[in-house]
Formats: C-alpha cells, structure tokens, sequence
C-alpha cells in the first residue's frame, strides 16, 4: 500500500463518495469548489493536503487530509500534524484501510519532526484509542447576553485585512493562558474566516452569514469576535480580549444584541476558554462536544496525557 497526494481523478471519486456524508447541503459541484479553494488559500496551499492510500493497482483504499500546525504545549511550541476526513470507499471498508492511512500520515509527520497527532472524532472514540490517541472531552456551551437597555459606548466596527495582525496578537494571548492550544497566526487567521466565508458563499443566497466584529479604542483593535449564523443557530467561532475579564467582547456581543432589540435573544453556541466568561455574558446550558479532540505522542514525547478540558483551549473555528 502507496501513501501518495491526491491526484484530480481520486480527488472526484472521493468527493463523489463523501458528498452525503460532509458537504453542508453544498451540491456536488460547489462540494468540489469548496475543497479545491481551501486548498489554494495562502495557509492551505502550504498546510492542507489531502492523500490517499493506494493498492499496487492503483485503486483508492482510503484517504484523509493532513494539516500541519503549530502548538503551544506546557510553555513551548511543538510541530502537530492533524488528520481529519478520513473516508474509506464502501467497497473497501472493514479491511484496516483507515487506520493504515492515519499510521502513515503520522509516520511521515513524525519523521519531519511534529511531535504531537491531534484529530477529532465524531465516532466512538475507541477506534481511534486503539490506535493510541488519547481524549480529551469538553464542554460546548450556551450562552446569551443578559438583558440591558440599548448598547454600551463603545465602538464596533466591521473587521477588516488591517486588523488581522492586532487579532492575532489577541488570540496569541489567549492561547497562552493554557497547557495546550494550536498557535494562531495571520495565515491561521485568515485561512479560518475564507473557509467560512468560502461556504457562505458556495451556499444558497441568505443561508450562512459569516461577520467579523472588531472593539476599537484609539487606533487599534482591543477585542474582536466571529460568528457565524443559519436560520437555525448562531455560533460564537472565536474571540479575542485585551482585557482578561472578557468584557469587551461581553460589551460587544451587547451591541450586537441590541441591533435587533424587537427580536427574540438567541443563545450563542461557543467554547469558551476554562474558567473565562464576559461578565456581560451568561451560560444557559453545557453539554459534552460531539466532535472529541483526540490526541497522541510522537517522536518519544510526554506531554503528560490525557490533556484535561481545564488545560486546553481551542474554538469552533479550530474544528477540522
């Protein structure tokens, strides 16, 4: 069996196969868009491959992507090479396949020097446990602004390319707090909100909108937000705070409500990180994340698993 890049014909079968199964309500064409423009953003053409494995007649066994990442581990940075969408032809599943292409994925990264495997399944964790991952099981929550009286003072502006330098040096700052989070960068950054507004874009007219929210003071941005909404629910993907209290983004979430004070408040879906909530904000209710962040050593490291839901931060806009 052959790990090689996914060649066009592959990339088609593959997509036709998978359609049901991830594309949003995309068609099969904007499907194919969708995945082919990731892959051509600056951060995507250098970090997103997708590979397959291959028998000696060339025939698809099993395929997945790979994203190379940077993490903040225990105070240092370390390479991470995530694997996700890892889809097996009907015709050739139960024969091993996909752990055979998660193996070799991994090896190849592991020899390139990451330290650290990190996918997340919507499985039973317990494939993936065979293969020495590790979970770490959070708390998705809901939240909602709590009522006040029209807006607080503060200036909210649309975001723009000049503030994402001043955003990633805030979501930098986040991470930091905790044992363990993906480093965001301006690449990171900008890759995140053209793969949403890719899909906004591939979907029918109205049916995703992605908005970007910057807190101004000065000259510069102190805090900022993304989310993304459908008719049926609005999620927080990420945000970012000068002030460690969270209230800024608190104060701007508030704006945000009271553009449409005569409509019924909608709860946020978010991860928000351990033991941080903007006092203008409160929780409704928590329950476990469907897609568990799994994780495992390579290369000899010890990070001290499993990494508890207190040590970890990561957001929406992380998920792959």
């Amino acid at each position: 069996m052959r790990l090689v890049p996914a060649d066009e014909g592959a990339l088609d079968r593959i997509l036709d196969e998978s359609h049901d199964l991830w594309s949003d309500s995309l068609s099969r064409a904007a499907y194919a868009k969708y995945n082919r423009a990731q892959t051509r953003t600056p951060w995507g053409a250098h970090h997103l491959r997708r590979f397959t494995l291959l028998d000696d007649n060339g025939t698809v066994l099993s395929s997945a992507k790979r994203y190379d990442f940077r993490a903040r581990l225990d105070g240092r940075d370390v390479g991470v090479v995530g694997v996700g969408a890892v889809f097996t032809p009907a015709r050739q599943r139960g024969q091993g396949h996909a752990r055979g292409i998660v193996e070799q994925i991994i090896a190849a990264a592991a020899a390139e020097g990451a330290e650290l495997a990190l996918l997340f399944s919507e499985i039973d964790p317990a494939y993936y446990a065979a293969m020495g991952f590790v979970p770490t099981v959070r708390q998705e929550l809901l939240v909602r602004t709590k009522d006040t009286r029209g807006a607080p003072m503060i200036l909210v502006r649309a975001g723009e390319e000049r503030d994402i330098p001043a955003v990633t040096d805030l979501a930098r700052a986040m991470a930091e707090r905790h044992r363990f989070a993906l480093v965001p960068s301006e690449d990171t950054i900008r890759f995140s909100l053209s793969k949403k507004r890719l899909l906004a874009g591939f979907l029918p007219p109205g049916a995703l909108s992605v908005e970007f929210f910057i807190v101004e003071e000065g000259a510069g941005a102190v805090a900022f937000a993304i989310l993304t909404a459908t008719c049926e629910d609005v999620i927080l993907e990420m945000c970012g705070d000068r002030d460690p209290t969270g209230a800024r983004v608190g104060a701007l979430l508030q704006v945000l409500r009271a553009r449409t004070p005569a409509d019924p408040s909608l709860s946020l879906a978010c991860f928000l990180p351990p033991g941080w909530c903007p006092p203008q904000v409160e929780i409704e209710s928590r329950h476990v994340v469907r897609e568990v962040m799994m994780t495992r050593p390579l290369n000899g490291a010890d990070p001290g698993l499993p990494l508890r839901d207190d040590d970890v931060l990561y957001w929406h806009g992380d998920l792959f």
